[in-house]
């Protein structure tokens, strides 16, 4: 029989949940999550871009992307402004402290990311597209 606890989907599973429970813990610091770390870079791109660009951009559904934004609001890091040119249309800016914040985080997430690819060193490449195609092995199995 063979072994489950290797079966790779398992220990894709038990390396993800490794690094969410790291996030968790650093981005608590920073007093965000990852979804709202992920608003927060896509903000720092483009400023002022609507619930669906940041929605393309973070894989994040636009209902939650609401409740995201009124959490973020509170704190103020993000303010909601109506577009100039059609008012139906809501963007979402940086503060201050917004922007303050989300290059503070970013600049440190860099430094992560950075030793991850230091760790990987040539097998980065190898990762990414071992990633990608079980991405899109799923995309077809569903």
């Amino acid at each position: 029989m063979e072994d489950f606890s290797r079966f790779i989907c398992y220990e894709l599973k038990m390396v993800t949940k490794k690094i969410e429970r790291y996030l968790m813990k650093y981005l608590g610091h920073f007093g965000v999550n990852f979804h709202q770390s992920l608003i927060l870079f896509a903000l720092l791109e483009r400023d002022g871009i609507t619930f669906s660009e940041i929605s393309n951009r973070t894989r994040i559904e636009n209902s939650s992307l609401t409740t995201m934004a009124d959490n973020l609001e509170k704190m103020g890091v993000v303010q909601r402004g109506f577009d100039k040119n059609n008012r139906r249309i809501v963007r979402l800016h940086l503060t201050e402290k917004g922007r303050n914040l989300a290059t503070e985080l970013f600049k440190s997430l860099v430094a992560f990311n950075q030793s991850l690819k230091a760790e990987l060193g040539d097998k980065e490449v190898e990762l990414r597209r071992g990633l990608e195609l079980i991405s899109d092995s799923m995309e077809r199995d569903i």
